[in-house]
Formats: structure tokens, sequence, C-alpha cells
């Protein structure tokens, strides 16, 4: 007669290191969430509880009088304004950032990984490094407080981003199927569009979603160049104070529904949006 014994996993042992490592990781999250909590938190709370000098952690009793005060005093074109901008200048970004991650990934030259290189740059420096420059640039060229200045600095901002993020993924793509295309007659350009073009429609979804949340939640670049015509979030810090009155619950409500569509879109589409990520950081 034959014995069948049970199985039985192995227990893990007990590891300091992933002990410490789970804490550091909560610590991380908690963090990263709990600005947001607060500030909804704060929305959704009466005046007295909002500048109470003890801390009040949630809403003794909901109120939406903060949201009510937003839509009754939120102006309709900078809204719009920021639509706009946002959405011409990503564009302009998805044409050209694939064409030019393109370039450098299928046409070597002896300055090409320097060009590489200089492209990531440019977003290293700080905002407050360039703005200046693009101020008095744009000064003289009668592009402040306009559309399309905003549309050309946030250009100039993203397309970098997108072109480097594309280049991560065009490097680790391989060239066997363009290079058949172009064997069966197609040129570079027919081989570019017909072939490597769908197989990264991913990618450029992830570009696309990128620039985007970080063009909508831009406000430095638009409170320098911009005075009459501001942007959304432009507008959202003018609900700081009535007067010399602080209104933080004004503000905390339109922070939260200036944080509705990319929380939307990054929820809707995590996993473009971690791929693109995952690529910035190097990965194939």
């Amino acid at each position: 007669m034959t014995t069948i014994q049970a199985y039985s996993r192995p227990r893990a042992r007990f590891s300091w290191g992933s002990l410490l490592g789970r804490i550091a990781l909560f610590l991380c999250v908690l963090g990263w969430i709990f600005p947001l909590y607060w500030l909804l938190n704060s929305s959704l709370k009466n005046k007295v509880d909002v500048q109470s000098a003890v801390p009040v952690w949630y809403p003794r009793t909901l109120t939406w009088d903060n949201f009510d005060w937003v839509a009754n005093n939120l102006e309709r074109d900078p809204l719009v304004r920021s639509a706009i901008v946002v959405l011409v200048s990503v564009g302009i970004a998805l044409v050209f950032g694939p064409l030019m991650a393109y370039a450098l990934s299928r046409f070597k030259f002896s300055k090409s990984k320097d060009l590489q290189f200089w492209i990531i740059t440019t977003r290293m420096l700080p905002p407050a490094a360039l703005i200046m420059p693009y101020y008095f640039l744009f000064n003289r060229l009668e592009l402040l407080n306009t559309n399309l200045g905003l549309i050309l600095l946030y250009t100039t901002v993203n397309l970098p981003l997108t072109t480097w993020i594309m280049l991560a993924y065009l490097q680790g793509m391989s060239v066997e199927m363009e290079e058949a295309a172009l064997i069966d007659g197609c040129t570079r350009w027919g081989a570019f569009r017909k072939v490597t073009l769908p197989a990264v429609r991913s990618a450029v979804a992830a570009c696309g979603l990128i620039t985007l949340i970080l063009t909508w939640n831009e406000f430095f670049i638009a409170f320098i160049i911009t005075s009459s015509n501001i942007t959304f979030p432009v507008q959202v810090s003018t609900f700081l104070a009535t007067g010399m009155n602080p209104e933080y619950g004004h503000m905390s409500a339109a922070g939260v529904l200036l944080s509705l569509p990319p929380a939307l879109l990054a929820i809707i589409f995590r996993n473009q949006l971690i791929s693109g990520l995952h690529a910035f950081a190097g990965g194939k």
C-alpha cells in the first residue's frame, strides 16, 4: 500500500531586511497618500475646522460649501485655455518626438550619443534656470501672456521627454521587420509608418499620458509667462485668500478639481503609464 504524504510548503524564514523594507515601503506610500487625503479632507470641512489650531483628522460634518464657492467663482476661460494649450503642445510633441527618436535609434553618426545626452539634460535643468531667458526672448517677440507663447514653451519642455521615452522603446525593438519592409520596396518613411509606428502605439500612448499629466499640472511657467490670460492651475492659486483672509478650504476644493482629470487618466491607463515610466528609467 502506497502512502501519500501531504505536501507542506516550506515555512518562510524571518528576515529583518525584509521587514525593514516593508516598513520603509509603507512609510513611503503613506507619505505619498497623506497629502492627497489632507487635500480632500480640507475641501470637505468647514472654515472653523480647516483653520483649527488642533488638526481635525476627518470632517466632523461634511460640507460642500467649498466646492459650491469654487463652482460659482471659477472662470471658464482659464479652464478652456489650459485644455487648448495642453492638447496642442502634447500633440506636437507626439508628432515630432517619435520621429526624432527613430532618427536617433536607426541612423548612427559620430555625435549621436552626445546628442542623446544633450536631449535628456534639457530635462535636468530646473525651470527657474531657464524661465528668465525665455521671458526676455518672449518679451521681445511679444509672446508674453499669449497662448502661442505657452504652447511653444510647453512643447520645448515636452519634446525632449517624449523623444527620450520613445528612444528607449525603439532601441529595444528588433529591426528585422523594418529591414524586410525595405527589401520589399518600402521607403524608410514607409517602413516607419507601416511597421515601426504600429508596433510602438502603446509607447506613444504612454508618452501622451505622461506629458499630458505633467503639462496639465504645470504652474511655474504659466505663472511667470502669463498675467491676465492665465491657465487653470494659476487660477487655482488665486483661491488661496479673499483679501487678507486665507481660504484654505476653497484652495483645497479647487485643488481637488484640478487633480481629478490627471488622476482619472492615470487610473484608467495605469498599465501604459507604468510602461512609459519604466522605459524612461531605462527599462526595455
